[in-house]
């Protein structure tokens, strides 16, 4: 489909997913380093193509599309063929790709951890809220420890030898979870480490923070 891939969205953990997924796939993008709470995100250039006024988006010709785990697996899904990465095969396979990849948003992600940069981290914009933020905190670290056995068997991925798009969804809420102070069991941070090593990932993290790009 492509007639030339931009992506808006730096510095946030949910634009790195994305530089991730199209650094693996080695496509080339146009980079606009807008970031959260600057203002950047309430023009009315960025409105037009997100209305939600949230990074990121990503516009492929005339796709736009917004949501880091639509747009991971979009990217997965359009041009991951023939990519070292891995696709899933069959309906038992998609499903197991969506099983970890929902586990990561709405558990740990949108149910805890966003709770926690809001009201812990970011508590003079959102209200300081400590019964609440040690609550998802309990939550987040039991649903990890329950996880941890299966992270464990990861060899050295989901799917084995190739990442996945779930892959990059995992393991960058695995780390949001330790940047808010959730103490990971060994199993997920060796896995977190270990897809962070790769050179898809620290090529992304550097494009991610370098607000100087165009």
């Amino acid at each position: 489909m492509s007639n030339g891939i931009i992506l808006w969205g730096a510095i946030s953990l949910r634009a790195l997913r994305v530089h991730w997924a199209l650094h693996e796939l080695g496509l080339s993008y146009q980079f606009r380093p807008i970031q959260s709470r600057t203002g950047e995100t309430l023009t009315a250039e960025y409105t037009g193509h997100n209305p939600k006024q949230k990074i990121p988006c990503l516009q492929d010709g005339d796709f736009t599309l917004t949501e880091s785990p639509a747009i991971v697996n979009y990217l997965f899904n359009a041009y991951g063929a023939g990519k070292d990465v891995h696709l899933p095969r069959n309906a038992a396979e998609q499903a197991r790709a969506d099983e970890w990849s929902y586990f990561a948003m709405m558990e740990l992600d949108a149910h805890s951890l966003y709770l926690i940069r809001r009201h812990k981290f970011l508590s003079e914009i959102y209200g300081e809220a400590p019964v609440a933020v040690a609550s998802a905190a309990e939550y987040c670290l039991k649903q990890i420890n329950a996880v941890a056995p299966a992270v464990a068997e990861f060899d050295p991925y989901i799917f084995g030898e190739r990442i996945s798009a779930a892959d990059i969804l995992l393991a960058t809420t695995l780390d949001f979870a330790e940047r808010y102070e959730v103490d990971l069991p060994p199993s997920c941070r060796i896995y977190r480490d270990r897809a962070f090593a790769r050179a898809a990932f620290q090529a992304a993290k550097a494009r991610n923070e370098d607000l100087d790009a165009a």
